[in-house]
């Protein structure tokens, strides 16, 4: 297993990684995400996956459900108490 920074274009093969950048936008602290010999990647704390044919594929795929998730969050307004923390923790992460 190795941990890498991930540049905007970096392809990793196998273990684990962390994403610092989603295209333009920095994130305060890095997201840990697993990628297995499927092409899957994810972080199960914020329950943000991705998949594709390939690796960087897979990656692309999981910045776009990140980036929409982060949208989504700032959209809506009214969250139960669960709700209202994986809020709070997943925003934790952008600037």
């Amino acid at each position: 297993m190795f941990l890498q920074i991930l540049k905007e274009n970096d392809i990793i093969y196998g273990g684990n990684m962390f994403i610092n950048k989603i295209k333009s936008k920095e994130l305060k602290k890095p997201i840990e995400v697993k990628i297995d010999k499927y092409y899957m990647i994810k972080n199960d704390d914020l329950n943000i996956y991705g998949h594709g044919d390939t690796k960087k594929e897979a990656i692309e795929d999981f910045k776009i459900a990140l980036l929409d998730m982060y949208e989504d969050l700032l959209i809506h307004e009214k969250y139960t108490d669960k709700g209202k923390e994986y809020k709070k923790n997943f925003l934790a992460y952008f600037n």
